[in-house]
């Protein structure tokens, strides 16, 4: 189910991303009703026959509720129809399928869609940061919930005022916030703090000044790509799995986006 923290923050002219698994048409619809638009990536086996496609390489298709499903329970939801867009990155055998309410392929094409989505595992990054970087430790070191709780969000904190400090930087470099490098901007803040300038002010804002620099200087990438896809390391049931050049749906569009996924 989707949470009282989520619902709160979901409605009239929302935009709510997900990923694999977290699926569920009765989550669709009760998120559909709250006015908000899903944009959803699914498995390879949900949406595979096209009603209709569209100009842009997208289709339609009609997902019902599964017969057979325990978790259904006796009152099934009903039948939805959603806007499939098909796509790939940079050449990559791996067909992406994403689900979406937004209808209009004039207003919002396949290919901006697809580009949405393929920067919505940047949160993980974000994760990645706090937990593996900016954290020392591998646990909290509170022995209280109310001490967790506020290391939690000290840490939240920190993270916010580098991550503020690197657009800073990304202005001076007239880049985008994503090319400036966490780790590196860490080392700068961690050698304020332990380093105090002291007074005058105007040493602090020479140190600051000396830290962007430093920030700038070594500017990541353009390309922000996942090195290792995904894949599943057994399969859980006797059948194989279906070859990469196999349709991933029934009378699939032939068209599929090629996205390629570099930042200028």
């Amino acid at each position: 189910m989707v949470s009282d923290g989520l619902k709160r923050h979901v409605g009239a002219g929302t935009l709510l991303l997900a990923d694999r698994g977290f699926w569920g048409l009765a989550r669709w619809h009760r998120l559909r009703e709250r006015g908000a638009h899903l944009l959803w990536r699914t498995e390879r086996r949900m949406a595979r026959r096209v009603e209709d496609v569209l100009a842009d390489g997208s289709y339609l298709a009609r997902i019902q509720a599964n017969k057979h499903s325990k978790a259904a329970g006796a009152l099934k939801a009903p039948p939805v129809l959603v806007r499939v867009v098909e796509y790939r990155i940079d050449g990559q055998a791996e067909v992406i399928r994403l689900i979406t309410s937004l209808m209009g392929h004039e207003r919002y094409p396949a290919a901006e869609l697809a580009e949405l989505y393929a920067r919505r595992w940047e949160i993980e990054l974000v994760f990645d940061e706090i937990k593996t970087h900016q954290r020392d430790r591998p646990v909290l070191r509170s022995q209280t919930p109310d001490g967790v709780r506020q290391e939690i969000f000290a840490h939240l904190i920190v993270h916010q005022a580098t991550r503020d400090l690197l657009v800073e930087a990304s202005r001076i470099a007239q880049c985008l916030a994503e090319r400036t490098s966490f780790t590196r901007a860490l080392h700068v803040v961690r050698r304020s703090v332990i380093a105090p300038t002291g007074f005058p002010p105007s040493a602090r804002k020479r140190d600051r000044r000396l830290g962007l620099a430093e920030i700038t200087r070594a500017l990541l990438p353009r390309r922000r790509s996942r090195d290792c896809p995904r894949k599943l390391k057994s399969c859980i049931t006797p059948f194989g799995s279906k070859a990469s050049d196999e349709p991933a749906s029934r009378h699939r569009p032939a068209v599929t986006i090629a996205l390629n996924h570099r930042w200028q």
